[in-house]
C-alpha cells in the first residue's frame, strides 16, 4: 500500500513539472524579430533574451543611437535581408508604422504574424506602447512595471522641478543641425511639457517636424536650445560657431545667455521605455540640476 502511494504520489509530481515545465514556455511567440531601433529596445524590457531570434540593423550597435548596445551585440542583425529575416524563423515580426506597406509582403515572406508598432507622439502614447506591445508577447506584468518605472520617475522629477524651480517657465527650442525643428504632436513637444517648459515652436502654432529660418529663430527668442548631435556625424566646436559667431543671433536670449545646450541624440529621441531617460535628460540641461 505504501508502495502504490508512493508511486501515486511520483505520478503526480511528474504530471506537475510536465505541466510546468510545458506552461513556462507556453508563449504564443518564441521567436520574435524586431525591425525598428524602439522595438528592439522595448522587447528588451518586456521579454526573456531567448525569446528573441533577432533584431533590426548596427544602428542598435550605436552607442549615439541606441540604449542597448551591450545586449544588441549578440544577437543577428536583418537589416533589409530577406535571406537572414528567412533564416531566422520568426514567428512574430515588429515594424515601425513607417514600414508598414511591408506588411503583406513579410507576412508571406516568412509566415510570421506582423505587428505594426507606431511611432509615439507624447509620453502617455508611449506608454500605451510598452501596455500594448506587452499584451501581445504575453507579459503583462513586465510592461505595467517598466510603465510603473516612467511613472514614478517622472513623479519624483515634477516634485523636483516644482522645489528647486521658482522661476517663470523657460521658453525652449529644439534646433537640429539640419535646420530642423519639432513642434506640436511630437515627443518633444510633449516633455518640455512635462518638465514645465515652453516649446516656443508649438507656442507659434508649427506643428510636427519643419524647417526654420535664422529669422525665425531671432523673431522666437528662446530663452535655452537644444541641438542633437552625433559625435562622430557633428563637429560640436563647428557648430557651436554657428551660433555663438554669427552677429545677427548675438541678441537671442539663448546664444546672449550662452544656454545653447549640445545633446546626444539618445538622450533626446527615444520612443521606447527610454523616453523617461530623455525626460530627466532635458529637465537636467534646462534646469541645470548638479546631481
Amino acid at each position: 500500500r505504501k508502495l502504490k502511494k508512493l508511486f501515486l504520489f511520483l505520478i503526480l509530481l511528474f504530471s506537475f513539472t510536465i505541466v510546468n515545465a510545458k506552461g513556462a514556455q507556453a508563449k504564443k511567440y518564441n521567436r520574435i524579430v524586431s525591425l525598428t531601433l524602439n522595438g528592439d529596445e522595448m522587447l528588451f524590457g518586456l521579454v526573456s533574451e531567448n525569446r528573441i531570434a533577432g533584431l533590426s540593423g548596427k544602428i542598435n550597435e550605436d552607442k549615439e543611437i541606441s540604449n542597448i548596445v551591450d545586449k544588441a551585440k549578440k544577437f543577428p542583425k536583418v537589416e533589409s535581408s530577406e535571406e537572414v529575416l528567412i533564416s531566422l524563423e520568426p514567428d512574430l515580426i515588429i515594424v515601425a508604422d513607417w514600414l508598414s506597406k511591408k506588411i503583406g509582403y513579410l507576412s508571406e515572406l516568412t509566415g510570421a504574424k506582423v505587428y505594426i508598432l507606431k511611432t509615439a507622439n507624447s509620453y502617455e502614447e508611449q506608454k500605451k506602447l510598452i501596455r500594448d506591445l506587452a499584451i501581445l508577447v504575453e507579459e503583462k506584468e513586465n510592461g505595467e512595471k517598466l510603465i510603473a518605472n516612467m511613472d514614478n520617475r517622472l513623479k519624483a522629477l515634477q516634485n523636483k522641478i516644482a522645489k528647486k524651480y521658482k522661476g517663470p517657465k523657460p521658453r525652449i527650442l529644439m534646433y537640429t543641425t539640419f535646420g530642423s525643428t519639432s513642434g506640436k504632436n511630437t515627443t518633444f513637444d510633449d516633455m518640455v511639457r512635462l518638465i514645465n517648459g515652453i516649446n516656443v515652436i508649438s507656442e507659434a502654432g508649427i506643428n510636427k517636424y519643419q524647417d526654420i529660418s535664422k529669422e525665425k529663430i531671432i523673431e522666437l527668442n528662446p530663452d535655452i536650445i537644444i541641438v542633437p548631435i552625433a559625435k562622430k556625424y557633428d563637429n560640436v566646436a563647428k557648430v557651436s560657431k554657428l551660433f555663438f559667431e554669427d552677429p545677427s543671433l548675438k541678441n537671442v536670449k539663448a546664444v546672449k545667455n550662452k544656454k545653447v545646450y549640445f545633446v546626444q541624440y539618445k538622450d533626446i529621441t527615444a520612443t521606447s521605455q527610454y523616453m523617461i531617460d530623455n525626460i530627466e535628460n532635458l529637465a537636467k540641461v534646462v534646469y541645470q540640476f548638479k546631481e
